[in-house]
């Protein structure tokens, strides 16, 4: 096991009893702190995640809307009634609070030891169902999310599948799928500066990846393995422009 494959297999299972990864992560004391580090995350989220549900929770929103649109019956065209600001139900509060805690443990996640080529492999088996969406996306409506980023692409050497924007390793980028004649085929654009770790290659058992770095910006390239990375983040570079 090299140390790629043991930062893959545990952050997908903090809690894994795999004997390979808990003998890999006793040989070093800056593996065994991250496996604590990372049961500890897991807890906090799961213990973030456990907010009891009150009984009869429907009935009381149910409830509560139905009192507030008789409330604005009452009110009219009343304008200081219209301006009374509603108070915030509590169900949403207890909501926002639970995606705050879940926010605060991503953001630990991204160890800044992790070099980019990890991080952007750790992102595609994140999000791996990503790969698997058919409904094609136009161009432009790519260009015009890039656009926030800076960036504008002429084009992909493949059908757009997916594209959102992400958080990579705490900055905001925009997550592609294409189709190639390879499979699909992950894009993240992170645009600013940066200086991420790591070789401009990267791989595991199962993807290969390229970064190409500009002054703007980075483009990441995630394909199968046996997949011509070289080739098609080529072609990437060259249709990818900077504002």
């Amino acid at each position: 096991m090299d140390e790629l494959e043991f930062r893959r297999r545990l952050f997908a299972h903090p809690n894994t009893k795999d004997k390979d990864v808990l003998e890999f992560a006793e040989q070093s004391p800056e593996r065994k702190q991250l496996v604590n580090e990372l049961k500890q995350l897991d807890k906090e989220l799961v213990e973030a995640m456990q907010v009891p549900v009150p009984d009869n929770l429907a009935d009381k929103i149910i409830f509560n809307q139905t009192m507030g649109e008789q409330s604005d019956q009452r009110s009219g065209n009343n304008p200081a009634a219209k301006q009374t600001k509603p108070k915030t139900p509590w169900y949403i509060a207890i909501a926002a609070s639970v995606v705050i805690a879940f926010t605060g443990v991503l953001y630990h996640l991204m160890s800044p030891t992790l070099s980019i080529g990890e991080h952007a492999l750790a992102h595609v088996y994140h999000e791996i169902d990503a790969l698997s969406v058919n409904e094609e996306i136009a161009l432009d409506e790519v260009n015009l999310r890039l656009s926030e980023l800076g960036g504008h692409l002429d084009e992909l050497p493949g059908a757009i599948t997916y594209a959102r924007y992400c958080n990579f390793k705490g900055q905001k980028g925009l997550h592609l799928v294409f189709q190639s004649d390879f499979g699909p085929m992950t894009v993240f654009i992170v645009p600013s500066p940066n200086d991420y770790l790591g070789d401009a290659h990267f791989n595991d058992q199962r993807f290969a990846g390229r970064v190409s770095h500009f002054p703007q910006g980075d483009a990441i390239l995630v394909a199968m393995a046996q997949a011509p990375v070289d080739e098609y983040q080529a072609r990437i570079n060259q249709s990818l422009r900077w504002n």
